[in-house]
């Protein structure tokens, strides 16, 4: 009858019609979606303006570069994590390739369906009032935003435990078998997409079976069942140690820097930057306010409210520091890991900020603390100082090579930079011991620095170019006449180009 109606009544009928279903919402409903347009805003439109990082270049070009099977034993030998993102992640960019918009647009999806998520379990803990705040924390977040636009995991896996924590709450109130069989969904999936998710989720399901005990054989069950799938890839990955370089940086430093990273996002080693504390003191003290509120004005009932999601954040991340504290070799504490915290954490401090005993206190807090984030976020997506490294930039100025060249520049910068060449060029490694020979040397640095030294090029070598690359700045070097000259890996990798570490990419050569 509705659709005679329409087709009787023309394009007038259809915006009653709208307006009608538009008035059945309410308030709230729009105020999330209006969040989540805001959230999408922030993740979609400077999705493609970065170039790959490191790791993005891992999934782009060597785990989705062939067909599925190769996609999943990609997954087996060159990575740390469960297989569930790339399994998606390849289906997706059969539709939408694998350039930087397509790939990520993935993981922009998952953070973008965060938001509404953090809305649903701030409701479920203390009201309408506290979801929406916790929705607009998650979508203003500049860790949420980084990762969602970052071709890896991170953004689904933290849907995944924003999930699993919502059913583990409907199950808490409710205990219905339907909510344990999705909280137990929902944990696996998020175990098959990380790891890591092992931490809050252990937490969830204790919490479950101490207070429900029977009824929540069935969530167990099939969280069981991941597990038990992922055991032997488990087993398997981590004989390669691929994550083990995570121990070479001191368990304190990776702290703090989890604290500043999980408040301002990605600002100092992801993208070649000396660690920047200040931006993160402003929204730490206002997250602190948050706490503080809850332990001195917060009544009984609202503190045991926000239990649940702060043991969960805690475990995601106390977990892993006493096992790095434990077991030596097995320390695995990276910001990026424990990214399950961070909304169960959001969630708390909405609480904190929508005490109706402290509700003007609170709610300047909050507007301080969603400004400070929201133009953090702008100021993120068009400052270069605060992207990844514009390697794009730097291949189309390198071009393809005339003669056999080197090109010395960061570590984490190798990977990206010969995914933007199209010159076939590959990493030097000093163990290989080959006697390389070249004509060119360039060098790419994190801002002006001064000329390389005579030693490092070796005899004959003259400066003939330098051009800025977003803030990347290059240098040529190139013998006068034609012929080539001994290479000097070793000394090159010691260059000072304001990175922490330097590698060396070559093309247009061959071992002499």
């Amino acid at each position: 009858m509705e659709a005679a109606t329409l087709r009787r009544g023309g394009p007038a009928a259809y915006v009653q019609s709208v307006r009608e279903a538009v008035e059945e919402r309410s308030r709230v409903f729009w105020i999330v979606v209006g969040l989540t347009a805001v959230g999408a805003l922030l993740r979609f439109a400077t999705l493609g303006i970065q170039s790959y990082h490191h790791d993005e270049v891992v999934t782009a070009s060597r785990i989705l570069r062939g067909d599925f099977s190769h996609a999943m034993n990609a997954v087996g030998f060159s990575e740390s994590a469960p297989p569930l993102y790339y399994a998606l992640a390849w289906f997706w960019t059969q539709l939408t390739g694998t350039g930087e918009v397509g790939l990520r647009s993935l993981s922009a999806l998952a953070g973008v369906a965060t938001i509404p998520v953090a809305f649903l379990i701030g409701a479920e803990l203390r009201g309408r009032r506290t979801g929406l705040l916790a929705a607009a924390l998650v979508a203003v977040n500049p860790m949420m935003l980084w990762y969602s636009q970052e071709a890896r995991a991170y953004a689904l896996l933290t849907l995944l435990c924003a999930l699993s924590l919502l059913f583990c709450l409907r199950a808490l109130r409710n205990g219905q078998r339907r909510d344990y069989v999705l909280w137990g969904l929902a944990s696996g999936l998020a175990l098959a997409t990380h790891y890591f998710a092992v931490f809050p989720i252990l937490v969830e399901a204790i919490v479950l079976a101490r207070r429900r005990r029977g009824a929540s054989l069935p969530g167990l069950a099939v969280l069981g069942a991941f597990g038990a799938l992922l055991a032997p890839l488990a087993i398997h990955q981590m004989s390669y140690g691929h994550a083990e370089w995570i121990g070479n940086l001191t368990l304190g430093h990776r702290l703090w820097e989890t604290a500043a990273t999980f408040l301002t996002g990605e600002t100092a080693d992801i993208i070649g930057r000396p660690e920047r504390p200040a931006l993160a003191i402003v929204p730490l003290a206002l997250c602190l306010g948050a706490l503080a509120l809850l332990a001195l004005r917060g009544s009984r009932e609202e503190r045991r409210a926000a239990s649940v999601p702060l043991f969960v954040g805690a475990a995601a991340i106390l977990v892993p520091v006493a096992l790095a504290l434990a077991a030596a070799g097995k320390d695995y504490v990276l910001a990026r890991n424990m990214m399950p915290a961070l909304v169960p954490l959001l969630v708390v401090v909405a609480i904190g900020l929508t005490l109706p005993s402290a509700r003007r206190l609170g709610t300047v807090l909050a507007t301080g603390l969603l400004a400070y984030s929201l133009g953090f976020c702008i100021w993120a997506s068009f400052s270069p100082d605060l992207q990844r490294p514009d390697w794009g930039s730097v291949a189309s100025r390198l071009g393809e090579p005339q003669a056999p060249r080197a090109t010395v520049t960061w570590t984490l910068g190798e990977a990206p930079l010969r995914y933007e060449l199209s010159s076939g060029a590959f990493m030097a490694k000093p163990s290989e011991r080959y006697d390389w020979m070249v004509h060119e040397i360039t060098s790419v640095s994190e801002g002006k620095v001064p000329p390389l030294p005579r030693r490092m090029l070796g005899p004959g070598f003259r400066e003939t170019a330098r051009e800025d690359a977003g803030r990347l700045f290059i240098r040529r070097y190139r013998l006068p006449q034609p012929g080539l000259a001994p290479l000097r890996l070793r000394q090159l990798r010691h260059a000072r180009l304001d990175f922490r570490t330097n590698g060396v990419l070559l093309d247009g050569i061959g071992p002499g």
